[in-house]
């Protein structure tokens, strides 16, 4: 099936890696229109997808009020309709809808709560047309830090977590490991998702505030009190976002970066997905623990500071 995934623009190329990440399939990216031919369907997974539409066809203006009478419209319409239209120079919605009604059996539109919805994507050259398929996951804000029963103020948007479990590839039901997983961010989204997932963090007090905000969410967990440089389990999927508070001495965060990527390297099975604070030289503790970087992402977060997210592989 061909689809067109809505991509966020806030990081253009992080959203479209995340969606190839567990989308396979042929690609061209037209503005944040990723077109992509698939037969799988995690849909609901993404994070930085604003929707998912079924390909229907490509025009023009010249073009479209002809393909519009050509086309099937009675294969994809249910029950009721509405159009929209999107880009610069897009043509008005109800003038499109005008001309799709009088090739539907028994039309019927509601612009508040249509069974089907046609979009029209106005391009430079192209229109695109697609039928809406998935309404996207929009509770993020709901599970932002401090929302939640304990706040840690580092802590990552839901969003962001969600993406870089993601950025693994793994597929429902893997195990997902945060080993830095502080008040449990990135395994609260990885539950949601409905991986297995453990927790490891050496300090008792970020143990017990990821055990409160977990059972919040009603997320099935696993959480240990672990020094991450010594663990000795292997894993197939590992994600975490590395401890970065400036107040710790420089010299400190580097021997910790050091020894867990190199621990990193005895326990890696498949993939790891670590963010960076972009402050770090992650280069160099990458290659000196003698693991590959597939592909690194720069995503900005505030005026002081940024991440490097690294997919990183034994």
């Amino acid at each position: 099936m061909k689809l067109i995934f809505v991509l966020s623009k806030h990081n253009l190329e992080l959203s479209k890696a995340e969606v190839l990440s567990i989308f396979p399939g042929k690609h061209k990216l037209i503005d944040n229109l990723l077109f992509l031919d698939t037969r799988k369907t995690y849909a609901g997974r993404l994070a930085y997808t604003k929707a998912i539409y079924q390909y229907l066809f490509t025009c023009n203006k010249k073009t479209l009020e002809r393909v519009i009478r050509k086309f099937d419209w009675n294969k994809y319409y249910e029950h009721s309709f509405a159009i929209r239209s999107f880009g610069k120079d897009h043509i008005k919605d109800t003038e499109i809808a005008d001309l799709v009604w009088d090739y539907l059996d028994k039309p019927l539109v509601n612009l508040v709560s249509p069974k089907t919805q046609f979009h029209f994507f106005f391009t430079k050259d192209k229109i695109y047309c697609g039928v809406l398929l998935n309404p996207m996951d929009e509770s993020f804000e709901d599970r932002k830090a401090h929302l939640r029963p304990m706040l840690h103020p580092t802590s990552l948007h839901p969003r962001l977590a969600r993406c870089l479990v993601n950025l693994t590839g793994a597929i429902q039901p893997a195990t997902i490991l945060d080993p830095f997983c502080g008040t449990g961010g990135i395994l609260i989204e990885a539950g949601l998702m409905d991986f297995k997932v453990i927790g490891y963090d050496i300090d008792d007090l970020m143990i017990k505030r990821a055990d409160k905000n977990l059972k919040h969410f009603k997320v099935k967990y696993d959480l240990r009190k672990k020094d991450a440089t010594k663990i000795k389990i292997r894993y197939n999927y590992i994600v975490t976002d590395l401890p970065y508070a400036r107040s710790t001495r420089k010299v400190d965060l580097e021997k910790l970066y050091s020894d867990f990527l190199k621990n990193l390297k005895k326990i890696l099975k498949k993939r790891a997905v670590i963010c960076f604070p972009s402050f770090i030289n992650h280069k160099k503790f990458i290659k000196s623990a003698k693991l590959k970087l597939v592909v690194e992402y720069s995503y900005y977060l505030h005026k002081s500071l940024s991440k490097t997210i690294c997919v990183i592989e034994p």
